[in-house]
Order: C-alpha cells, then structure tokens, then sequence
C-alpha cells in the first residue's frame, strides 16, 4: 500500500477552494491526466455521490469510479474506488491560513498485478502528478482578477492539445 500525501496554500478563502476542487466539471482543469468526469449521481456532492473518470496514466487509458465517504463542507472530504484497475481511497482537507486555504490532499493506493510490479515508480509518478496538478490549482485560483477569464484559457490550450 502506498500513501501520498500533499498540501499546498492557496490565497483564497476556504469557501473558493472548496467549491471548485468539489465542482466536477472543473476537474479536467487542473488535474493533467484527467480527460474526462461525469458525476453519476444527480444533486448536490454529498456522501455517496458516484463519479466516473477516465485518465491516461503512463500511456494506459484508465477507467476509475469513486464514491464520496466523508463530505463536510469547508472542512474535510473523502472517496473511495468502487470500480477500476487500481483501489484507493483519498481525501481533501482544508484549513484557513490567514486570508487563504491549505489544502492537504492525500491517498491511499493499493495496487495489484503488474500495477504492483511497478508501484514505487507508480507512486513516484502520482506523487509528481499531484504536486503539478496543485500548482495547477494553486494558479488558477489566484489568477489576478483583471487578466481574462484563465480558466477558460486553460480549458481552451487542454482541449487544443487533446
């Protein structure tokens, strides 16, 4: 079992933060393999909202379908795979640090079969992943104001490379 665990500070109120590392259809913006989301429950997040991703990960298309565990909001979240090649379960915590968030993001993967063959250069890889994909986060959530809409812009250069 392999646990991963960062943080990262964003200078923006925890309630920004949440909302939109919560939103489902903002995924694809700031994790990079990410290629598609679709929450499969109808209503607000909430525990036991299902979501489906799908993500290309070391040239391997993966399939992945996780449900929410744990959901207070502005506080702590969590999930756990109910269907893909490789179980895990993860979380975000929140915390206001001055005028913005730190978001701790952490996992737990359990991999099997050639998966486990690979897994301290899998973890290695999801590791860097995440430290990109919050830097990511961090960028677009503190984006000046003013400039033009840089989520949009981001959204526009992913789907250019696609």
């Amino acid at each position: 079992m392999t646990r991963i665990e960062r943080s990262i500070v964003i200078d923006r109120p925890i309630d920004e933060v949440w909302e939109f590392v919560h939103d489902t259809t903002k995924d694809a913006l700031w994790q990079t393999t990410l290629t598609e989301s679709e929450k499969l429950t109808d209503g607000p997040m909430r525990v036991g909202t299902k979501v489906r991703e799908g993500r290309h990960f070391l040239g391997l298309r993966i399939e992945t379908a996780w449900e929410v565990t744990e959901y207070e909001p502005n506080r702590k979240s969590a999930i756990r795979a109910v269907s893909g090649p490789i179980p895990f379960a993860g979380g975000y915590r929140l915390e206001p640090v001055g005028a913005g968030t730190r978001l701790t993001v952490s996992g737990e993967l359990d991999a099997h079969g050639l998966f486990k063959l690979a897994e301290p250069v899998f973890a290695r890889i999801t590791r860097r992943e995440l430290e990109t994909n919050l830097a990511h986060l961090k960028d677009l959530l503190e984006a000046d104001e003013t400039e033009t809409n840089p989520a949009a812009a981001l959204a526009d250069e992913r789907v250019l490379r696609r």
